[in-house]
């Protein structure tokens, strides 16, 4: 009866034969049991690792939960709004039935007294239903664009859900640079986000003054308008910083500074010591927040790259890889290069990725390259 190696690797030992000694097959299983041993020992490292990895998802999760329902609210609002104009080109055309079946009846008085009176009200009652016709044309295009809007806000939360479940998928198969790609591009699309939330705020706040001053100028007093609250300004985030405990905590509120627009060098040197803290979340965060404050700015942002690369955690140079690529005017095949041979296989495939993007299109953006090594 003969053992393969299917039977050794299951612990099954071949029987002793009178007169071989025990001595190599004890030696061979004393090895295999110290692989074995070697490999539970990285499965269980993998596994902790994956548990992060999931515990983070479920962090991203909670925030795309989040923002569906902010979308949630803002479709209900826009379809309030939607009924509102249709309510309004109803009132309209049951307005205009009611001058042409009034304008019918002037004509016929006209033609029977031929007063100069009738003729007048007839001229003022046409301009009145020329006027309702192109509110009613007003408020059509109005409905029009309501509609779109609809339309987009769908579209958008379809395309959130769809993201979600790419993240799971991705994390149940454990492909971390997909989820590291993917965090990075939603980061940049929330800056995008707030910066069209903080447009939004100043039209409101522009049409409120330009509502006083209308106000202001006419003679009866009326009430003004409350403008909406600004956001919170870039030193209550630092202060909140500075006593924030949990690393959670801080990596939010780095984020949250990096991504404030304007935040000038308070927020830069509020941000810039956290590259050195224990946690290497709350390293990869601060990273992140300096390569955006100074995206604009390679000569500043250049040494704070070379400290990242040099940063011991891979998480932590998988994001300063990423916001090098981000960055605008930033030379970053001497950046790179020396990644090449990263000991790390995730920062080695994205390092490859942004290099050959770089070589192919030398005239690239922070988006293609992103694009690319996604």
């Amino acid at each position: 009866m003969t053992y393969g190696p299917l039977a050794l690797r299951e612990g099954v030992t071949a029987p002793r034969r009178s007169g071989v000694s025990p001595g190599p097959a004890a030696s061979t299983g004393t090895d295999r049991t110290l692989l074995l041993e070697c490999r539970l020992e990285q499965l269980r490292g993998a596994l902790d690792e994956a548990r992060a990895e999931a515990d983070q998802a479920r962090i991203r999760l909670a925030e795309a939960a989040a923002r569906e329902a902010g979308e949630t609210q803002r479709l209900s609002v826009v379809q309030d709004e939607v009924a509102r104009a249709r309510a309004e080109v109803a009132a309209l055309h049951r307005r205009l039935e009611q001058s042409e079946a009034l304008r019918a009846n002037l004509q016929g008085h006209l033609f029977e007294s031929e007063g100069k009176g009738d003729a007048q009200e007839l001229m003022h009652l046409r301009r009145e239903v020329a006027a309702s016709q192109e509110r009613i044309a007003a408020s059509e295009q109005t409905a029009s664009q309501l509609r779109a809007r609809v339309d987009e806000l769908v579209a958008s939360r379809e395309t959130l859900l769809t993201r979600v479940v790419e993240w799971q998928r991705a994390v149940r198969h454990g492909d971390t640079e997909a989820v590291d790609l993917a965090e990075f591009i939603a980061s940049l699309r929330r800056a995008v986000l707030d910066l069209e939330r903080d447009n939004a705020l100043g039209e409101r706040r522009e049409a409120a003054l330009r509502e006083q001053l209308e106000e202001a100028s006419t003679p009866a007093a009326m009430p003004a308008v409350t403008p909406e609250p600004p956001q919170p300004p870039a030193d209550d985030l630092v202060a909140a910083l500075a006593a924030a405990q949990h690393p959670q905590d801080q990596v939010e509120l780095l984020l949250r500074l990096g991504r404030r627009a304007g935040g000038g060098d308070d927020a830069f040197y509020a941000i810039r010591p956290w590259a050195t803290a224990d946690d290497p979340n709350v390293r990869a965060a601060a990273y992140q927040s300096l390569g955006r404050l100074l995206e604009r700015d390679p000569a500043r942002l250049e040494p704070h790259i070379r400290w990242g690369i040099a940063d011991s955690n891979p998480y932590v140079r998988r994001r300063v890889v990423l916001a090098a690529a981000a960055a605008r005017g930033l030379a970053l095949r001497p950046l790179l290069e020396p990644l090449s041979g990263d000991p790390d296989p995730q920062v080695r495939r994205i390092v490859h990725r942004i290099l050959r993007a770089t070589s192919q299109d030398p005239q690239r953006t922070e988006a293609g390259i992103v694009q690319r090594a996604s």
